[in-house]
């Protein structure tokens, strides 16, 4: 689990996000949109799909965030859902795109890098 610090404004959370190479975007449980003052009712709705085709629906939400250890932030869209099993999920367009990352999993380990 990688620990981001979600900001909007004023307001910023902590939420702990799980790498995933599958995903897209990036996917944040909607409660944090809710602690960030992000009025769903202003957004623009998306369909989200996940595993064995299951749909949901979430909301579109311009956000930066800072990833634990490292001081640059970035600014992007996330796709905060609602009743998400994890706080997050990174995908391809914020985390694999911007970070080196090497998995050992015979060390139970992986790593984070900048170029």
């Amino acid at each position: 689990m990688i620990s981001l610090k979600l900001i909007s404004g004023e307001k910023s959370e902590n939420c702990f996000s799980l790498l995933d190479s599958g995903t897209d975007s990036t996917l944040i449980n909607s409660e944090f949109a809710e602690a960030l003052g992000i009025d769903e009712s202003k957004c623009k709705r998306i369909k989200v799909s996940g595993i064995e085709n299951s749909e949901s629906t979430g909301f579109l939400a311009q956000v930066k965030f800072r990833v634990e250890g490292f001081e640059e932030e970035f600014e992007t869209e996330v796709v905060f859902v609602k009743n998400m099993v994890t706080s997050g999920l990174l995908g391809q367009k914020d985390i694999f795109e911007s970070f080196n990352i090497r998995f050992e999993k015979k060390k139970n380990k992986f790593y984070l890098a900048r170029d």
